[in-house]
């Protein structure tokens, strides 16, 4: 005798079967995680790309500062650019080495202290657009091209919306050529190392402005010849402050850093691969904040900086 089956509701034999085409919670949540996870991979290739791009703008910029100072040597004497690190290296410190002068205050053109380092380019008009001399990865702060360039305020300039105590028209780049002469020093806390003659003299800068006032001497590291300067050594390189503050990141991490060398020429060096401890590479922990003795980075470290600049290699 043939017997009938009771009917099924439809959400019942669903239950049963799973043979509907909706998703279940588990097919969901691992739709809605790859999701996630492939948004993330692009918006990370995204700022990678980005990056990239912002780093090659940055190696042009530092190969025009490079060709720059070549060409200001030889319309000066033979001289490059004088080096901004004022009594240096025992009482000023190597951040100085960015600067390109300071204003005499906030809501001011009127030269007080130089010019000197990179901005000796831009009033030599070696440099003609004053943009060249800072890392477009840096778009706002003391270190961004903008800060000291606003309408009716042109490069250089310290803005009266200016917010800092001190009226220092700071660039983008550290600026530090080095001789081929060298010297052994003992610093406390490397022992003894040897680095590129640092000598300074007293020197009276002169603002290019004729009604600026007349300066003091100050000393100045001696002004270095073109012949006596080391092709093979760093003469500028990306901000050296502080290691988390390394305008060139990979992954959110600092990357590296873009360096022109005395001959002209730019290399990328990344922080893998120079940052063994103890090694004195560039990017030594012992040698950056937070990891060096003091705490305070390269830019406020004169012989942290100066084993920085001398240790990149061509």
């Amino acid at each position: 005798m043939k017997t009938s089956l009771p009917k099924q509701s439809a959400a019942t034999h669903l239950l049963q079967t799973g043979s509907s085409g909706a998703f279940t919670l588990t097919e969901l949540l691992v739709v809605i995680g790859m999701t996630a996870l492939l948004a993330t991979v692009l918006l990370s290739a995204s700022f990678t790309t980005q990056e990239r791009v912002l780093r090659a703008e940055c190696v042009n910029n530092l190969k025009q500062i490079g060709s720059a100072t070549l060409i200001y040597a030889g319309e000066n004497n033979d001289f490059v650019p004088q080096r901004s690190w004022k009594n240096a290296p025992t009482v000023g410190l190597p951040w100085q080495t960015y600067e390109a002068c300071r204003m005499l205050g906030v809501g001011s053109r009127t030269i007080m202290e130089g010019p000197y380092g990179l901005g000796l380019l831009f009033f030599g008009k070696e440099v003609t657009d004053p943009k060249t001399l800072y890392c477009p990865s840096v778009k706002s702060g003391f270190f961004a091209y903008n800060t000291y360039n606003e309408a009716g305020w042109p490069w250089p300039s310290i803005p009266p919306d200016y917010t800092d105590i001190n009226p220092y028209v700071r660039c983008g780049y550290n600026y530090y050529p080095q001789p081929k002469a060298t010297e052994v020093i003992t610093d406390p806390t490397f022992g003894p190392v040897i680095l590129p003659v640092l000598a300074v003299q007293n020197m009276v800068l002169t603002s290019p402005n004729p009604n600026d006032p007349p300066q003091p001497s100050v000393k100045y590291p001696v002004p270095l010849k073109l012949a006596d300067m080391d092709p093979a050594k760093a003469m500028g390189c990306d901000l050296l402050q502080t290691f988390n503050g390394l305008n060139h990141k990979i992954a959110a991490q600092p990357g590296g850093v873009n360096v022109v060398f005395g001959d002209g020429h730019v290399k990328w060096v990344p922080v893998r691969g120079n940052n063994q401890r103890g090694s004195r590479q560039p990017f030594d922990p012992r040698l950056w904040d937070p990891l060096d003795f003091s705490g305070t980075g390269p830019g406020n470290d004169p012989t942290g900086f100066r084993i920085i600049m001398n240790g990149w290699m061509p």
